[in-house]
Order: C-alpha cells, then structure tokens, then sequence
C-alpha cells in the first residue's frame, strides 16, 4: 500500500488480487447475496484506490481495509433498510439458493450428510444476517477474520468492553435465532 501511495499504481492491482477474494467473502457474508457481496467489494476497492495518497501505516493494512469493508457493509444494510424491496417480474423467483458451494475436505462425506452440512450452513447465514449491523460486524470480524478486539474497536470506533459486548450478545443471540428455527 506504502508503494500505491507513492504513485506505484501496479501495487495497487496487487492488493487487489491479494485481498479482493477475502473482501467479496467477508462482504457475503454480511450480507448473503454475491452479486451485492461483489459489488460491495467492488465499493471497498474504489474506496482504497481513492484514498490511495492518503494513507498513513497506523495499524496493519487489512485492519484498515477490513475497516472500510465494515463500513461499507453497514452503510448498504442501512441503505437497504430506508428502501422498498423490488422484485423484477422478468426474473422467476428461485428458492433453492444455497449460496456458495462448501469445500468439503474428506471426500468419504456422502451426499446426506453434504446436504446437512448446506442446510446448517444455509440456518447459520440466514441467522447472521438477522443480527443487528454492529453485532453482526464486530462477530465476522472476530471469528471470520480473527481480528482482535482492539482492531474491532478501531474499525466500529466504540470502546474495547463494548466490542465484548456486542460479540456476547451476538453469539447469545445466534444462539437464540437457531434455536427458534
């Protein structure tokens, strides 16, 4: 980032492909749609570019970006809220999105129990999108990017304890949410 800032605009098209996997990833995750997790990503990314001479290393790079993907994420969520859903009637409607296909590690799973493990992680997605924004952003940044609190502090600017407590409560009430389903 130190060389982008310096005026080396191929050090830009590096973080870029070093990093916008792990953005779009985080940003479905927030908000479990892929072409909105895609141009989520792709809001960050111009974000980045523009701030490119202005960037001073006060933390690790990923924290600051990570911190603009939160903000992002939670200006959208609140965007999405103040406007009325459309549906386009030139579109059929799907209901059997599973979302990103999960890597499966042992190749002995058989096909029930792969379906299982869709559906829970379809139930684990739905429930996290349920969640208020800064819960829901300060537990992805915990246990997806495993950021500390500190840095979760930084990027939401509110006190370390209230970090703590927001991903308390979020699990708490992820707990909850699968246990009403």
């Amino acid at each position: 980032m130190m060389r982008f800032a310096a005026g080396d605009e191929g050090s830009f098209r590096q973080l870029f492909s070093g990093y916008n996997k792990k953005v779009i990833n985080f940003c479905f995750r927030f908000c479990a749609d892929r072409a909105q997790a895609e141009d989520l990503a792709q809001e960050v990314f111009l974000r980045v570019f523009r701030a490119g001479k202005k960037y001073r290393p006060e933390a690790r790079f990923s924290t600051w970006l990570f911190k603009i993907a939160t903000n992002v994420c939670i200006n959208s969520a609140r965007d999405r809220k103040r406007r009325p859903k459309t549906v386009s009637m030139d579109r059929p409607l799907s209901h059997d999105d599973d979302g990103p296909q999960v890597d499966i590690a042992d190749a002995r799973i058989t096909a029930d129990e792969e379906i299982a493990e869709k559906q829970r992680q379809k139930r684990i997605r739905e429930a996290i999108r349920r969640l208020p924004e800064k819960q829901r952003a300060a537990l992805l940044l915990r246990v997806d990017r495993e950021f500390s609190y500190q840095e979760i502090s930084n990027q939401l600017r509110c006190p370390v304890n209230t970090v703590r407590t927001l991903i308390r409560r979020g699990r708490i009430r992820l707990v909850e949410i699968l246990d009403e389903d």
